[in-house]
């Protein structure tokens, strides 16, 4: 034993050249255990392990096979970071919050589903040890808890652990394959859409609704959700994508028979993609922004958003009180089979009416940001497989709607009343 400092009450260097060492702290506990310091070969620093013995030889063997399986590890070029998978959640958090492929909202919500299922079930687990087996004990874990969890919900908690995954393997944290990540098998119940007479009937009730109160912020709300619905069903657009639309994301485009309609710049879970709204749906952004021009006595800012609440000017961040006092109001909360009905059934009804015109599927999988396979999964006993061009996302068999604002629009930089 080489007396080294006061701060260690035993300290031996094994191979007396400081590679591979163990000690015992000055500071004394009942049952104090060796610890051990390995410097690797040709490599800056130290690793410090606790022995989990107070055995002096059995300490001196963990501690020489811990410096041999570093020295192999070295030797094939893996990585030698330690990294618990709560701690690997910091790094991963703050490159997350980097990306500009999804909006800032759905990255936030990927880390608060971390945070809330993942770390707690994880958490002191070294990153190399997360397993297939440990990864399906997780969603057994989750399966047996006396909170339910969705399928769909159980398949988001995998995908965002495959994505901290593929982070730890990038960063050199993992040094073996990433583990295969069974998904929960997801069930195929699409939200209750409406179907034409419902939407017909929300519609016209609707026209009166907004002004049944004469108390401006009611009114107002009412507007703003009505005008909501309006263009969720016909554009197919989540609400987490009409909550971020500003003036400035709109604009004209032509089909190629030269009709005017409005391409709509969306941000959401799926990534950054031009919607093109059904005809005439041009004429609701258009109420809105007269709506606006009256509420400010000026002409909104095109950077502005365009469902923005007048209080703080930030986006109006949910509709799910008042459309369910719309829906109860008018008597369509649920349908035939008793299954209620969200705001984000508008996307439903968009894809189901969509389908029911022959729009060619894989163009509306592009319009509303998602896959033909769940479009097929989803909605295939009601579409017509009758092959289209990008141009029918926008055919009805109704007559042509006549287009306000055909020349400009007032939020466009070149309008010219």
């Amino acid at each position: 034993m080489k007396e080294f400092s006061k701060s260690y009450s035993e300290y031996y260097d094994l191979r007396n050249d400081g590679s591979i060492v163990i000690y015992k702290r000055a500071i004394q506990t009942k049952r104090p255990k060796y610890n051990c310091r390995i410097k690797p070969n040709n490599q800056n620093g130290y690793i410090f392990k606790s022995t989990k013995s107070s055995d002096l030889e059995k300490a001196k063997l963990f501690a020489t096979n811990l410096y041999y399986e570093i020295e192999g590890k070295i030797q094939r070029g893996e990585s030698l970071l330690e990294i618990t998978f709560s701690k690997l959640i910091q790094d991963w958090k703050k490159n997350i919050l980097l990306e500009t492929d999804k909006s800032r909202q759905y990255n936030i919500e990927r880390v608060r589903n971390a945070e809330v299922h993942l770390v707690p079930y994880f958490n002191l687990k070294k990153i190399n040890e997360i397993d297939e087996d440990l990864i399906r004990e997780y969603f057994y874990f989750k399966n047996s808890s006396d909170k339910k969890y969705s399928p769909q919900t159980l398949r988001q908690h995998g995908t965002i652990l495959r994505n901290i995954l593929l982070f730890a393997k990038r960063k050199g944290y993992l040094n073996r394959e990433i583990p295969s990540i069974a998904l929960p098998k997801l069930k195929i119940n699409p939200r209750p859409d409406f179907n034409k007479d419902e939407y017909r009937k929300l519609i016209k009730f609707m026209r009166t609704w907004v002004d049944e109160f004469s108390n401006t912020r009611i009114t107002r709300d009412r507007y703003y959700l009505s005008h909501a619905v309006l263009i969720l069903a016909n554009t197919g657009m989540r609400l987490g994508e009409l909550r971020n639309i500003k003036w400035s994301d709109i604009e004209k485009v032509k089909d190629n028979k030269g009709e005017d309609l409005i391409s709509i710049f969306v941000t959401g879970k799926t990534g950054s993609r031009y919607v093109i709204a059904n005809m005439g749906t041009d004429k609701y952004f258009a109420d809105l922004y007269d709506y606006r021009t009256k509420e400010l006595d000026r002409v909104p800012n095109r950077n502005d958003f365009v469902f923005i609440n007048n209080l703080t000017n930030k986006p109006i961040h949910s509709f799910r009180r008042s459309f369910r006092n719309l829906l109860d109001s008018c008597g369509l909360t649920q349908n035939d089979k008793g299954q209620s009905r969200v705001i984000y059934s508008l996307r439903h009804t968009y894809v189901t009416m969509r389908l029911s015109y022959g729009v060619n599927i894989y163009q509306l999988a592009n319009n509303i940001g998602s896959s033909v396979e769940m479009i097929e999964k989803f909605y295939g006993k009601k579409r017509n497989k009758d092959p289209r061009n990008v141009t029918e996302i926008t055919k009805t068999t109704n007559k042509k709607i006549s287009l306000v604002n055909s020349n400009n629009y007032p939020w466009d930089s070149n309008y010219q009343s």
